[in-house]
């Protein structure tokens, strides 16, 4: 009778495989047919909205930085024109002053740099780049509606075109509300989303993680 090399009593446990001997390399594959999970010696990929996030803060900072330079300079320029200086003389006194410059413009400036040093943590993955952020989100919100405000109220200043006719008045009303909505829009948008993005619970526990 023919024995069934395939039977349960032919068949034999595997012998154990010797240990590595010193200096030897690990196996640090995974067994053949096993799938899912990082093996030994595999690092999780990381993720990559810290860069996204920086990047773009970085590039906020530096883009409204700019245009409130070129604001102030151009300013400076029609400081002296007489057309300029009549609508000065319609609007407060206190949009004039250089305390109200001084006191807008280093606020300004501190809430951008703010964002600009927040940005550079989170491309070098600090913890102190989400407490940044969240600092420049409460500036952000004050200078987008302390802004829009007074933007509101230099317009509702703007003296009337001389000849105009009667729906002139009814127009600029409108334009002026629309172009409030829009700019606070606007200035909103980016503090809003850093405050709901670095609110979210995953974003927390990844950034405790950080130095």
């Amino acid at each position: 009778m023919t024995q069934d090399p395939y039977s349960p009593q032919d068949q034999q446990p595997p012998s154990p495989q010797p240990p590595p001997l010193p200096g030897q390399p690990m196996n640090i594959y995974p067994a053949p047919g096993s799938y899912g999970g990082a093996y030994p010696g595999q690092q999780a990929d990381k993720p990559s909205w810290p860069t996204v996030v920086g990047i773009i803060s970085l590039c906020v900072a530096g883009i409204f930085s700019l245009m409130m330079i070129g604001s102030l300079a151009i300013s400076a320029a029609v400081q002296n024109n007489p057309q300029q200086r009549r609508i000065m003389a319609d609007m407060p006194e206190w949009i004039a002053s250089w305390q109200y410059k001084a006191i807008s413009g280093t606020f300004t400036i501190g809430a951008y740099a703010v964002l600009a040093i927040g940005g550079v943590m989170l491309l070098k993955r600090r913890r102190a780049g989400r407490a940044l952020h969240m600092a420049y989100v409460m500036m952000g919100i004050v200078l987008a509606i302390a802004g829009s405000v007074v933007t509101l109220m230099m317009m509702d200043h703007m003296p009337a075109t001389p000849n105009a006719p009667p729906q002139a008045h009814a127009i600029q009303q409108i334009t002026t509300v629309i172009g409030f909505v829009v700019g606070l829009a606007f200035a909103l948008a980016y503090p809003v989303f850093l405050l709901i993005w670095f609110s979210r619970a995953k974003v927390r526990q990844h950034v405790q993680t950080w130095r």
